[in-house]
């Protein structure tokens, strides 16, 4: 009795099931038979044709100008100002007297160290001829000889000590902003100021990675001024190449010369250098033509079927760079390619 039951149930739920499948066949068969009533789906695209064009990719890294001339001026001794001849900012000639410390006393002290000299000379001259009538001794002759070269020397230190004394420009250029006073105490060693020449070129020193390309004294790079909103660059020429890569950072230190970059950049503003590599053969399509997925870049390929109808064709392809509104293609295309 139990038995007859069970296949009862069995039955029921099976028939059940085929009805649900042969419900859902139905659903499904209807569906397609309307998607079949449909028309193609078609969009209407602009084109492009593949060509190879010449294409010369570049990187960018973050460089410094530096003035061909450029020092910090700085004085040897201490002592109390007596005289300022330059305002901050200025331009200054060669050898212009800047600073001047008080030098009254090294003077004063010249003017007796040349006294000794002048009584040393004499003392020396008549010990030789006293030497020679064999009326003083040898070691007298030497000490008076002595005296007049100590006298020299203690005339050549003072005067060295007034030359420290007083800064002078070692080249033309323009100095910093720093003011002095007269009366102010200097101690030794101060950055009175520092001097930029005037000279046209200035250098852009600029390190790049061991990986990326290497140039050679005579290349040429882009230079322009990271604030430059035109994007106006000018073209520098590498004159030096550091002789190696430095252990830290494994980079290399290169320094290309701007002509007429003084008046363009400032000494210590950081510049955009751009490097250009070797020109390669490749194609170039629109941005636009490219399209992702989680599988892939690709491009549609338009190909042309019996009945002269346009069909699409997912290309893959490997991209490189963007240059403009135009995407580089490394590889997947060749020439006289109907691209959407």
């Amino acid at each position: 009795m139990k038995i007859h039951r069970w296949i009862i149930a069995i039955l029921f739920i099976a028939l059940t099931i085929s009805g649900l499948g042969f419900f859902k066949f139905q659903q499904i068969q209807a569906a397609m038979d309307m998607a079949a009533a449909f028309p193609e789906p078609s969009a209407s695209v602009n084109t492009v044709t593949t060509e190879f064009s010449e294409y010369q990719p570049s990187f960018q890294v973050t460089g410094q100008a530096v003035a061909t001339q450029a020092i910090e001026i700085q004085n040897e001794l201490q002592g109390i100002i007596d005289k300022v001849n330059f305002s901050g900012g200025d331009q200054v000639t060669k050898g212009q007297l800047l600073l001047s410390l008080n030098i009254l006393d090294e003077q004063a002290q010249l003017v007796a160290a040349k006294a000794r000299l002048k009584l040393a000379k004499i003392n020396f001259e008549r010990m030789g001829a006293l030497v020679v009538e064999k009326k003083v001794s040898q070691q007298e002759y030497v000490a008076a000889e002595a005296d007049l070269s100590i006298a020299k020397a203690e005339i050549a230190n003072l005067e060295s000590t007034i030359s420290k004394k007083q800064i002078f420009a070692s080249f033309d250029g323009q100095v910093g902003l720093e003011t002095y006073q007269v009366g102010q105490f200097l101690p030794a060693n101060t950055m009175i100021t520092n001097l930029i020449g005037n000279g046209p070129e200035i250098w852009i020193d600029f390190q790049l990675a061991q990986t990326k390309q290497r140039l050679s004294i005579g290349d040429k790079v882009a230079v322009r001024p990271i604030n430059n909103k035109q994007k106006k660059y000018r073209t520098a020429v590498i004159v030096a190449v550091s002789s190696q890569i430095k252990a830290e950072s494994r980079h290399l230190n290169f320094r290309a010369e701007l002509v007429d970059g003084q008046s363009w950049l400032a000494h210590n503003e950081i510049v955009q250098v751009e490097i250009f590599e070797p020109a390669l053969q490749t194609v170039l399509v629109p941005k636009a033509a490219v399209n992702r997925n989680h599988f892939g870049t690709f491009v549609y390929e338009l190909i042309q079927d019996n009945a002269d109808q346009y069909r699409a064709k997912k290309v893959p392809v490997d991209i490189g760079a963007r240059t403009g509104d135009l995407q580089v293609i490394n590889s997947g295309l060749q020439e006289n390619m109907l691209i959407a």
